[in-house]
């Protein structure tokens, strides 16, 4: 998204305040940290505090797709998923297995904003309060967002966590999924998705620009349906950071996810800075001696 989109942005949420980032809350020093890691090479079952920033968003009883917490009273996710009715909608902490049995922290959405770009699979970005705050424990804990005055230098592979079905034309996974994936050169996937792009020019590109391609060209073992709005978590400089959201793919492979910028993110951080319930700003990654 460009300037003016940017500006658009500010526009909705009538001032032109941006200092909004000096005041960050200490959340700033607990997000991206999980007291429960160790490498797995491939897919498999996620262990108990792996993925503390891990939601799972229910509409009724059912679950729809993956979130993440990125605040105390914040959650981020894909618009796609969403209705204009809250209290339709409730999110899962603290959990691993879904299913009518399962054992979470159960919290109510009180408000539901969606990024007003938002247009099929554009700006396919949305944010979600709750009615409660949390509680942080070892095991619910909110993941970084990119950083708003910088460009971040993203990793060769990141991480992939969901629900979804492992496979086309099976049941969806009751176990939460975790597995390593490739960050590749979207246009390789735009020459899959659109074949006689090269050969018509002037036809729209299948995969936009604010879109971050990830999966391996030769191995099925990416995101698949039931894992939208999900975190595509990126291990830089000691922290967790997520810098995609599971968008859209075809079949099982590969998955297209939007792209956190700084620009998208800035709508939800200006949202949170001006409600006084909750700590000011988001839990944004700051480079630091710290992590380094």
């Amino acid at each position: 998204m460009g300037p003016a989109g940017c500006a658009f942005l500010l526009s909705l949420l009538g001032t032109g305040h941006t200092d909004f980032h000096t005041s960050l809350s200490p959340l700033s020093l607990v997000c991206g940290h999980t007291v429960s890691w160790s490498l797995v090479v491939g897919g498999q079952d996620a262990v108990a505090g792996h993925w503390p920033w891990q939601v799972s968003l229910h509409l009724g009883q059912i679950h729809i797709c993956g979130d993440s917490l990125i605040s105390v009273r914040w959650i981020l996710t894909a618009a796609h998923y969403m209705t204009w009715i809250p209290w339709l909608h409730t999110v899962w902490l603290e959990l691993i297995k879904i299913g009518y049995s399962h054992k979470g922290i159960k919290h109510h959405v009180s408000k539901i904003i969606i990024h007003p770009k938002f247009q099929n699979t554009t700006a396919d970005i949305a944010f979600l309060k709750l009615v409660s705050r949390i509680t942080f424990t070892s095991f619910i804990l909110p993941i970084c967002l990119p950083s708003i005055t910088k460009q971040l230098t993203v990793p060769g592979s990141c991480w992939v966590i969901g629900w979804g079905k492992v496979k086309e034309n099976t049941d969806y996974h009751s176990n939460l999924q975790e597995a390593e994936m490739l960050i590749t050169d979207c246009q390789a996937w735009e020459q899959r998705y659109n074949p006689i792009g090269f050969l018509l020019p002037e036809l729209e590109q299948v995969i936009k620009e604010d879109r971050i391609c990830v999966g391996d060209t030769h191995k099925i073992k990416d995101g698949c349906k039931g894992d939208s709005g999900g975190p595509l978590s990126c291990h830089i400089n000691g922290v967790w950071i997520q810098i995609g959201l599971v968008n859209w793919g075809i079949r099982c492979v590969p998955t297209i996810w939007t792209y956190l910028t700084s620009c998208s993110l800035l709508y939800g951080s200006l949202w949170l800075s001006w409600d006084p319930p909750v700590p000011s700003g988001l839990t944004f990654y700051q480079e630091s001696s710290q992590y380094s």
